[in-house]
């Protein structure tokens, strides 16, 4: 046999186990549907929907007790959808949330009083947060009371800038982040190009995360949508599991530019410190 006959079998021989190992991978999403807790018709409509799609429950709402409890019998994920200040001035804090104007003391009492608001919560996200999630020391005081629970971490990315992730994995709290929105058009083809858009991602990296809402279009959407997922190899799996097996924290080396960030936005010395004529 010629030497490069010999050289193409090897060849052959080593591809052809890694393309049945890339054709083997699992590939999985989880689907995050946030702002429950207002409208009870469309929140009772979404825990209808099939498979383990997760919800978010913004505390202190009307129904957010009832739809935490009956989402959790189900077997459901069930995350606090944490209110946070948006940088858009026209966007409503919800009741309990977090702003700029609050001191450490006030901040970590809210977070508190999210994690009693809702029952049998199992992990948190924010709602809008655009503001919020991109000051490091806010976000640390999120963290310094979530890390001694057993909740996880979904950074809903509202801001390129958002730092939840990082911060979360710098207290050594599991998160991961989302990668599509669906439904912020709320048109039926803009749905399914997010959709899409999300099970290209999921191909390419074995997993992704979306989020949506509990708009109308949305859930006739992933009514008529969910059932297909399994013929088309895509495994719909819980939040947490995604978290477990991907948001793990691994101790990283702090970034310069990180670093200054974190300075810059820590609050000023108290005048009485800088005092320096006693």
């Amino acid at each position: 046999m010629q030497r490069w006959h010999v050289i193409l079998l090897l060849l052959l021989c080593f591809a052809l186990p890694a393309q049945a190992q890339q054709q083997d991978k699992p590939v999985r999403i989880a689907i995050l549907l946030d702002d429950l807790g207002y409208n009870r018709s469309n929140g009772e409509r979404a825990l209808q929907l099939p498979g383990a799609v997760s919800v978010a429950i913004i505390p202190f709402t009307p129904h957010a007790r009832a739809l935490a409890q009956t989402a959790s019998r189900q077997g459901r994920d069930v995350l606090i959808h944490m209110p946070m200040e948006s940088t858009d001035p026209l966007r409503r804090l919800d009741q309990g949330g977090i702003s700029l104007a609050q001191d450490e003391t006030e901040v970590r009492q809210r977070v508190n009083a999210a994690l009693r608001a809702v029952p049998n919560a199992i992990g948190m996200n924010n709602h809008m947060g655009s503001q919020i999630t991109i000051d490091p020391v806010i976000m640390g005081w999120v963290m310094d009371e979530v890390k001694n629970t057993p909740l996880f971490y979904i950074d809903s990315v509202t801001n390129a800038a958002t730092v939840a992730e990082q911060t979360a994995h710098r207290y050594h709290i599991p998160s991961i982040r989302r990668d599509v929105f669906l439904d912020n058009r709320t048109d039926p083809d803009a749905i399914d190009r997010q959709f899409q858009r999300l099970l290209g991602i999921a191909r390419k990296k074995g997993y992704a995360v979306a989020i949506g809402h509990p708009h109308g279009a949305t859930l006739r959407y992933l009514e008529q949508t969910l059932p297909t997922l399994q013929q088309q190899g895509i495994e719909l799996v819980a939040i947490s599991d995604l978290t477990a097996r991907f948001g793990q924290p691994v101790d990283q080396p702090i970034r310069l530019q990180d670093l200054m960030r974190w300075i810059i936005a820590m609050p000023a010395p108290a005048a009485s410190h800088l005092n320096f004529t006693n």
